[in-house]
């Protein structure tokens, strides 16, 4: 980086602290509370184990019905 390229990553710094500095309370409010953000992830995760559930049941019952030439190698439908 050239003194230069320093010089204007300094300035855009000071530049974004003098903004943050002049902003409202508003501005610095957040809009998702942390109980809202976790019950979210939560909520997530449970969304995808119970996909992963379900991909596993359905390669399970591929695998009961299938012949080896009708064998995949991979039977989730994500990939």
């Amino acid at each position: 980086m050239s003194r230069y390229e320093r010089s204007q990553h300094f300035e855009a710094l000071v530049r974004l602290r003098i903004a943050y500095a002049a902003g409202t309370d508003f501005d610095r409010r957040s809009i998702l509370s942390i109980e809202d953000a976790i019950t979210y992830g939560e909520a997530v995760m449970a969304a995808l184990s119970a996909e992963d559930a379900f991909v596993h049941l359905e390669a399970e019952a591929a695998d009961a019905n299938a012949t080896g030439a009708e064998l995949h190698t991979s039977l989730d439908p994500r990939d």
